[in-house]
């Protein structure tokens, strides 16, 4: 990731630490619990979440696991990851500042590594994922969450357009046939998969990043978006809802393993 680029994710996160982490949150506690027990966490765990925001996923797995850290490089977020943590007077977790293309943790250290909803914040996430499969032990998991982009091209560039207009941090939503190459790539199999279309109000969605209705882009966003409704251009099934629009992401959810040699996997008693 360019220097300049994460300065746009830092300067974008750190103007949006308090609608993101408590006003106009993406995760109702249901879906929060759902990713929580996903991810398989057991008692004697020492967990990591990359690109931790504020928190969220961190706390929610220090109750299953030995001890979960955080790591994020805007600061603003870590404080609140913080605040989170004092508040909810949960002893078992850490949050560190760092850059997630360069994980500052030795070899085999985590059981479970995770990363949601940041490697289309991500100019090379494949950099990332090496990271992340470096500091997981060889016979530990690893979960991703992200949005998926569309598989058909044109739907796949209108698709990023409308994230971009709104928010200069987004990179690229990576369509599923891209994660599935890149786990090959970096060695890791699949344990379990699953696909989920997750309805959003776009006001929401655009107050998550910030922007009110006034805002240059808040309207940029929403005329590109209005544009695509005629046979879904952008593969977000947009709905006209009163003075609201409903969306829908479509997200995947993976826990992984390393394989060995002969094909076998690492991790026991996932499935």
């Amino acid at each position: 990731m360019s220097k300049k680029h994460k300065e746009a994710v830092q300067k974008q996160f750190a103007k949006t630490v308090e609608a993101f982490s408590k006003t106009v949150v993406r995760d109702s506690p249901e879906v929060l619990a759902e990713k929580v027990e996903f991810a398989k966490p057991r008692p004697a765990d020492l967990a990591l979440d990359v690109a931790c925001g504020p928190g969220e996923l961190v706390l929610g797995l220090a109750a299953r696991v030995s001890f979960a850290r955080g790591i994020d490089m805007t600061h603003e977020m870590i404080l609140q990851a913080r605040e989170f943590q004092r508040e909810r007077n949960i002893q078992n977790a850490t949050f560190d500042r760092g850059d997630a293309e360069q994980l500052p943790y030795p070899d085999h250290t985590f059981d479970l590594v995770t990363c949601q909803c940041s490697f289309h914040h991500m100019p090379k996430p494949e950099l990332v994922l090496g990271e992340m499969v470096r500091v997981t032990k060889p016979d530990g998991r690893l979960m991703m969450i992200d949005t998926l982009a569309p598989e058909s091209d044109q739907k796949f560039e209108l698709h990023n357009r409308i994230d971009c207009a709104r928010d200069p941090s987004h990179a690229q939503n990576i369509r599923l046939t891209t994660f599935l190459t890149m786990f090959e790539t970096a060695g890791l199999e699949i344990i379990r998969q699953s696909l989920k279309r997750r309805e959003r109000s776009f006001h929401q969605w655009m107050l998550r990043a910030g922007l009110e209705p006034k805002h240059k882009r808040y309207i940029e966003t929403r005329k590109l978006l209005e544009d695509s409704i005629a046979g879904d251009r952008a593969g977000l099934s947009p709905k006209v809802q009163g003075e609201d629009i409903l969306i829908v992401h479509n997200e995947g959810m993976f826990l992984l393993t390393r394989l060995t040699e002969d094909g076998k996997q690492q991790a026991k008693g996932c499935r």
